[in-house]
């Protein structure tokens, strides 16, 4: 962070010593970054700046690398310490100890490391230090105190073989070096070809050598001494010394377009010099981290970066904003005023010119407001008013009035007023006879937050708990006659947040929720719609103070912004974040004071920083584009990947973790800091940042668009695609909607199946239960027929056997008679008798009955029997059958026509046959089957 200045805390005006003394002062700011903030090693050695305006330094534990928001160790291999760096081409070259190699961007912006070592090894150097780099002729060499060897991109070779050479300097497309205690020589045609053989430089180191002019050129040896060398004639240039006169010894040097040489030095710091006039600048002691200087460069002609032997250091010249004196310096500042040649700051700690450095004054006063008006000087303080003139060293007591805390100037029909805030209430002077003097002390009033004079006698007030006041002033000017109050700004009430500025010889109310303006005939506020849309963050309004002439500072939550007013309407000058030094809120107000139209003097938490407006507009005017330089993102195995992101819309997959966007706002000298906001994911924009790092954890699938601004209102907008999961990809999606089709298809088919089946099985039970009731019937039906015919059967055998009975008792009645008459009856008719009874007792008419009985009613059991006693015979299954029909032994005999000894004999043999025990009924097991 280049403005951290609780981390650094040194941001400084610096003196100009030069050839000639009473030189004005110039404000210098010297940052100093430490092995905390760049997590490297704390040595550094060479630095440079690439042309894509890369800060890069060889230091101890590797390269480091400042893009303007971020630093970055970058370490070849095992950590090794690098000695020198130099940009050539699209690679940057590092050598050190015991390595030496390239640095490339692939196309997504990520660098990588390709080690030469393997073919130093080859030449046979091992464990060599390099110290310093140089390319010509489409060679790159590198140098060590005992070889210079070269490397065209696919071989290496030595140009000075066990030799000892001092460095190399690099001239343009040239490349020079000189022999220990030799003379300069110039690198042509892969050899050592004789520059400048002066016996100055046979007994001195040359630490840095640049081309000035045609043919002349500016060389600086260890001894401090600094030669120019025209036409091969050496000339000394001027020797270095410290503050004690002593020669400096000189390590390193760079220039800017021939005119600024910067000297770096062990031990006594940075020299700057002046090359067209001679002036030189010396910065030392507290003032850098380090004296010990290895390496610097220019970035631009007022900014420069030192290598120390302790961290990394920055000097800007006239910076657009910086840190003048900390709050334990000078206190917390109160306001500020320029008048007689001299800056006044007021502090709560006292009275301390600006000009001086800083120097407090001999006074116990305890100044609140300073007012420079017709060559006086007024001062408000705790206890009275003071006044100072024109050639006057010191103030004096000007009337007894305490805590005057606010200025307004008045002119009325060519008189002019001034109309003081103070404890006591609003009081009022008067210019007479060329000098300001006590008017009077308005009655009826307080001790407000704020006033402005509308005209010499209606004035508007704000209390901080009270409202809004338009108080209006008698004749005498001594005393309040009426007074309006409101109580609130179109529904905004909170005092303390609403400002009163005049402008245009306007005066506005600005309150979070718009800029108004009183409307005397509706004696209401009527906003001010175009200069309300035109300043940004009215919502995060605190308070607006007036800057020069028509220009006023608009304080945020988190900003401060510059608006040029014309015409109510706002042109936004100059915009400040707040980053590590926020504005100081006292008393519940901002201060900050505009001496001119460049100068302001703001309070913050560290201190009064200094803002240069003419400067800050003129960094802006050329910004460095806001852009990205890597764009990764993690897997779940923790893998990063790099994404291209120059494609219209960058594509992330949806396992993508520790998703890192590196963005970066140049290399600039005026601070620049990001914020950022991903809609979808938050609306509101992030705090400013110096950091150019946007992180993430992770996103939702989904599209997004990244919007990235500076503190210059660059904005940059990145189109992000989050890949859907898997089950979220389109063909997944149109695969779910198929299965979706078939699944319901398919439950549709099967509850239609299932419909189809339960109604067939109703219609299959319906029929079944139809048919049953059928064969219920029929069943019945025959059941009945049966039992008709069983009773018919039953009566026929009845018949049968009364028929039989009474035949055989006819049979046995004629017996009789036969036996009783003998021969008296006749043979004849006795024949003829019984004929005719043995034909009534034949078997026919049984047999026949029988079969009917058989087929019609005992069918369906005779099959069974037949099944399970496949041995049983026709007459055993009518015996059978005889038996089922529940008839009687006797009954049965009747019907066989056999004995009823026979018929139990028949039921003996079919029991055996049935397999039945003794104990067992043979009619009950008939009748189960």
């Amino acid at each position: 962070m280049r403005y951290n200045w609780i981390l650094f805390g040194l941001s400084i005006l610096l003196s100009f010593t030069c050839l000639s003394p009473g030189i004005a002062q110039t404000p210098v700011q010297i940052t100093n970054y430490n092995y905390k903030n760049y997590k490297g090693g704390i040595q550094n050695w060479g630095i440079t700046i690439s042309p894509e305006q890369i800060l890069y330094s060889s230091n101890n534990n590797g390269l480091l690398r400042y893009n303007g928001n971020d630093w970055t160790l970058l370490e070849p291999g095992e950590r090794s310490t690098v000695r020198t760096v130099r940009c050539i081409g699209d690679r940057i070259y590092t050598a050190g100890d015991n390595n030496i190699g390239y640095w490339k961007y692939d196309a997504n912006g990520k660098i990588n490391y390709i080690s030469l070592l393997p073919l130093v090894n080859k030449l046979g150097i091992k464990g060599e230090t390099f110290w310093s780099i140089g390319e010509t002729e489409g060679k790159v060499y590198f140098h060590s105190f005992g070889n210079i060897i070269w490397y065209d991109g696919k071989e290496m070779d030595y140009l000075v073989r066990n030799d000892c050479c001092v460095s190399l300097y690099p001239i343009g497309k040239r490349l020079f070096t000189q022999k220990c205690g030799g003379p300069l020589m110039q690198i042509r045609g892969s050899q050592l070809k004789s520059f400048c053989e002066d016996t100055t430089f046979l007994n001195g180191e040359t630490k840095f050598m640049y081309q000035i002019a045609n043919d002349e050129y500016i060389i600086g040896q260890t001894s401090g001494k600094i030669f120019t060398l025209k036409e091969n004639k050496v000339t000394p240039f001027i020797q270095l010394e410290n503050k004690n006169q002593i020669p400096v010894r000189i390590d390193c040097g760079s220039i800017w377009k021939d005119e600024i040489l910067a000297v770096g030095t062990i031990g006594d710091g940075l020299f700057l010099i002046n090359l067209k006039n001679g002036q030189q600048t010396h910065y030392h002691s507290s003032q850098l981290q380090d004296l010990n200087i290895h390496g610097l460069c220019f970035a631009n002609e007022n900014f420069l970066w030192l290598s120390l032997d302790n961290g990394i250091s920055s000097v800007i010249l006239q910076p657009a904003t910086y840190l003048w004196k900390t709050n334990t310096d000078i206190g917390t500042f109160f306001d500020a005023a320029y008048f007689d040649g001299k800056t006044y700051i007021g502090s709560n700690q006292g009275i301390y010119l600006y000009e001086e450095d800083g120097r407090k004054m001999q006074t116990s006063m305890y100044p609140l407001q300073f007012c420079n008006l017709k060559n006086e000087l007024l001062c408000g303080t705790t206890t009275q008013l003071f006044k100072m003139k024109a050639g006057q060293a010191n103030f004096e007591p000007f009337y007894n009035i305490n805590g005057v805390r606010q200025f307004e100037y008045m002119a009325d029909r060519g008189d002019e007023y001034i109309f003081l805030r103070s404890y006591s209430g609003i009081a009022l002077l008067e210019y007479k006879n060329n000098t300001w003097k006590y008017k009077s002390l308005l009655m009826n009033t307080e001790d407000y937050a704020n006033i402005m004079p509308e005209n010499l006698h209606t004035v508007w007030a704000i209390h901080p708990e009270k409202g809004i006041f338009r108080l209006r002033i008698n004749k005498d000017l001594n005393q309040i006659t009426d007074f309006e109050n409101f109580a609130e700004i179109d529904g905004y009430a909170n005092y303390n947040r609403i400002s009163l500025v005049k402008v245009e010889d306007k005066i506005l109310f600005a309150t979070p929720k718009g800029i108004y303006m009183f409307d005397i005939t509706g004696k209401s506020f009527r906003k001010q719609e175009q200069i309300s849309r035109e300043i940004v963050y009215l919502n995060k309004l605190q308070s607006i103070k007036p800057a020069y002439k028509n220009n006023i500072w608009v304080a945020t939550d988190e900003e401060l912004f510059l608006y040029h007013i014309a015409d109510l309407s706002a042109e936004l000058i100059m915009h400040w974040p707040f980053v590590d030094n926020e504005l100081m809120l006292y008393d519940k107000h901002y201060n900050l004071k505009s001496i001119n139209d460049s100068i302001t003097f703001v309070s913050t938490c560290e201190g009064t920083v200094v803002i240069n407006n003419r400067m800050v507009n003129h960094h802006v005017s050329n910004p460095c584009p806001l852009q990205i330089e890597t764009f990764c993102f993690n897997d779940y195995d923790n893998n990063t990947f790099y994404v291209d992101f120059h494609q219209q819309e960058i594509e992330l997959p949806n396992t993508a973790t520790n998703i890192t966007i590196q963005v970066t706002t140049g290399l600039g000298s005026h601070a620049t800091s990001i914020s950022y906001r991903l809609p979808g994911v938050t609306n509101e924009w992030s705090p400013w940042q110096t950091s150019g790092t946007i992180y993430f954890t992770n996103l939702p699938s989904g599209a997004y668009q990244l919007e990235i601004k500076d503190s210059n209102q660059n904005t940059l907008i990145v189109p992000i695609l989050v890949s859907p999961p898997l089950y979220k990809r389109t063909w997944m999606i149109a695969l779910y909607i198929l299965l979706l089709v078939i699944i319901t298809v398919g439950i549709v088919t099967l509850f239609s199946e299932r419909k189809r089946k339960r109604l067939l099985k109703q219609y299959e039970e319906e029929q079944k239960k139809h048919v049953e009731e059928l064969q219920h019937q029929a069943y019945e039906q025959l059941q009945e027929k049966v039992r008709n015919q069983e009773s018919e059967l039953k009566n026929r055998m009845r018949f049968l056997t009364q028929k039989q009975e009474l035949l055989d008792a006819i049979s046995t009645e004629v017996e009789t008679q036969k036996n009783e008459l003998g021969d008296r009856y006749p043979n004849k008719l006795y024949l003829r008798l019984m004929k005719i009874i043995q034909q009534g007792a034949t078997e026919k008419d049984k047999l026949l009955s029988f079969e009917n009985y058989f087929v019609e009613v005992h069918y369906e059991f005779m099959l069974r029997m037949q099944k399970v006693y496949p041995d049983l015979s026709p007459s055993e299954l009518k015996f059978c059958c005889l038996i089922r029909a529940n008839l009687s032994t006797k009954e049965i005999s009747v019907i066989m026509g056999i004995a009823i000894r026979s018929v139990e004999l028949k039921k003996y043999r079919l029991k055996r046959k049935l397999n039945l025990d003794q104990d067992s009924s043979l009619t009950s097991y008939i009748l189960s089957i």
